[in-house]
């Protein structure tokens, strides 16, 4: 009977020590077969395959804060802006220099795991981030959909799957409750960005297009983009041809400048005076918070804003 009590514990330490305790023993075969935490395709197209769970990542981009604190991420490292917001969580995290401008030793002195990088901005730093092994998920954040494709892949990363989904469906009920305020009536608009040098149209791919698209408006200015770019020269003539009935204006720099810019190439220009919008009081100058800088999880805001804009009536409650 002894011996029998013997064999018997031997046989169990034996099984416990081969297969370990509930998810251990998971994380064990997984490792054991060989198989990555996580494989994706980023916004570069580049194959991304991550053998652990990241424990030090870096955002060069501050567009990418609020979506990682939504999905309840960390990082160690962030690049400096000078626009947007900043989490109070992540204030304090080390810096690693301006968004266009990253200081490659400071961020590599951090130790990154991963590194959060932003499509049409940081090419230039890639080859030096995989030279040292560092990985990299390039990610493409302006539309709505890419947002929303951002917080899931966010999710991925950090394990947090759940956090990214109810992120999503809270960013959809919020935008769907500014669209049932909306009359039956779709609204021909144009978008129009100026600078201190030039004004072009924006189509779908820029913020304040995506938004006018979630909303149902006609954008005008598309038909000439094909959907193949942000932006395209101005045409007075294309815009008198199609009379919109509003027209939004985006702006970057010295407000004095933009102001004679738009002197020079609208409000002395007798065709811009004989458009409908023009006569009708319907021109705005859109926020640069919520639409030259990606709003990211504020785009509901930004969805409220262009919509209240144009009927006011229907937000007269603040809602």
């Amino acid at each position: 009977m002894v011996l029998r009590k013997l064999l018997t514990v031997a046989l169990c330490a034996a099984f416990f020590a081969v297969c370990g305790c509930g998810g251990n023993a998971a994380q064990g075969t997984q490792a054991a077969a060989g198989k990555p935490y996580l494989q994706l395709t980023d916004a570069a197209n580049s194959q991304v395959s991550l053998a652990k769970k990241p424990e030090r990542v870096v955002s060069l981009s501050p567009s990418y804060l609020g979506m990682i604190e939504a999905v309840g991420g960390k990082i160690v490292g962030r690049a400096t802006s000078r626009v947007g917001t900043v989490p109070q969580s992540m204030a304090a995290v080390p810096e690693v220099g301006f968004v266009y401008n990253v200081n490659m030793e400071s961020l590599l002195a951090l130790r990154p795991d991963l590194v959060l990088a932003g499509k049409n901005h940081h090419e230039k730093f890639l080859p030096l981030l995989k030279s040292n092994n560092v990985p990299v998920i390039v990610l493409d954040a302006k539309t709505y959909d890419e947002i929303k494709h951002t917080v899931t892949v966010l999710g991925d990363v950090y394990g947090t799957m759940d956090k990214a989904a109810a992120e999503n469906a809270f960013l959809d009920e919020q935008i769907a409750k500014v669209k049932a305020k909306l009359p039956k009536e779709r609204k021909r608009v144009v978008i129009m960005h100026a600078t201190a040098s030039s004004v072009t149209v924006e189509g779908s791919r820029s913020i304040a297009g995506c938004v006018s698209d979630i909303l149902g408006f006609e954008n005008v200015a598309a038909a000439a983009l094909k959907g193949k770019s942000e932006k395209t020269p101005y045409s007075m003539e294309s815009l008198v041809h199609q009379n919109p009935d509003v027209i939004f204006i985006t702006s970057m720099g010295k407000a004095d400048e933009i102001e004679n810019r738009l002197r020079l190439d609208f409000k002395n220009n007798p065709a811009w005076n004989s458009l409908q919008a023009v006569q009708q009081g319907k021109v705005y100058v859109l926020p640069e918070q919520l639409f030259l800088i990606n709003p990211g999880l504020r785009y509901p805001e930004a969805v409220k804003y262009m919509a209240q804009r144009i009927y006011p009536e229907v937000f007269e409650d603040g809602k």
